[in-house]
């Protein structure tokens, strides 16, 4: 296998990953609403064209903000492979046209 077809592998193979973990981490954004002057916490995020809010608390759990910050990362992560990605199909339908 040549080495342009192992770098098209490698970022088809980062992309499949990073869709793996975004599956199990938590979607949505914190929301804050005050009520009676007390803060309380939801994480909303859509399903199909409905917004849904789950209530998280009066605290935001450390690990649901790691989780979301995490999922931000890959997402920006997952951009640029696609970028790439973009730029290896484009060559590809060049050297066949």
């Amino acid at each position: 296998m040549d080495m342009k077809r192992q770098r098209e592998d490698h970022y088809f193979n980062a992309r499949e990953k990073i869709y793996d973990r975004l599956a199990q981490l938590p979607k949505g954004t914190i929301k804050e609403r005050v009520i009676s002057g007390w803060k309380y916490y939801y994480l909303q995020h859509r399903e199909g064209k409905k917004v849904v809010h789950k209530y998280i608390g009066r605290e935001i759990p450390k690990d649901l903000k790691r989780q979301l910050q995490e999922r931000e990362a890959l997402r920006d992560n997952l951009a640029s492979i696609q970028k790439v990605l973009m730029k290896f199909l484009t060559a590809r339908i060049r050297d066949v046209a």
